[in-house]
């Protein structure tokens, strides 16, 4: 992995600015702790990688020519605040505790055995995120307990939460 430079992070404010893809720029680049917020990244492939902290707020990632791949990674901390993620996302077996996913659209992400925080110290966030829950997208995937509590509110019936095995 490259390290992040100055003169990228430079290129980066201007490819934001001109609403341009900055997939080349960050492509085997570290991006851990960079601020990416609102860029466009079509595509982003990256297997066992530290992604800790990254902001990915207001951004609009993949495309539906590309498909964005992060397996086994470690997202913990990122903010996804507002994401828009289009096309096919594998998420899968990634560390993504106290990430920040509010209002963002993840309903296209497959994120089978990944592990978004079941305590409340470092549970994620997903207060009004689209997403989609099933065996297809998320089998093995463990979310905060409180998620299940919330979506189920109101809707006047009864549920348990089964701890996992």
């Amino acid at each position: 992995m490259l390290p992040m430079t100055d003169s990228i992070r430079k290129k980066i404010i201007d490819y934001k600015k001109s609403k341009r893809d900055i997939s080349e720029l960050i492509k085997d680049v570290n991006i851990k702790g960079e601020d990416l917020s609102y860029c466009i990244i079509k595509y982003l492939n990256r297997t066992n990688c530290d992604l800790r902290g990254v902001n990915f707020s207001h951004c609009k990632i993949g495309s539906n020519d590309k498909i964005v791949s992060l397996i086994q990674c470690d997202l913990s901390g990122s903010n996804f605040n507002h994401c828009y993620f289009v096309g096919t996302t594998f998420m899968r077996s990634c560390k993504a505790h106290n990430c920040n996913f509010k209002a963002s659209d993840v309903a296209k992400v497959s994120y089978e055995h990944s592990d978004f925080g079941e305590e409340d110290s470092q549970a994620s966030n997903f207060c009004g995120a689209k997403i989609t829950i099933g065996t297809n997208q998320g089998m093995g995937a463990k979310f905060p307990k409180q998620l299940f509590k919330d979506l189920m509110n109101g809707w006047g019936t009864n549920y348990k939460i089964v701890p996992g095995e």
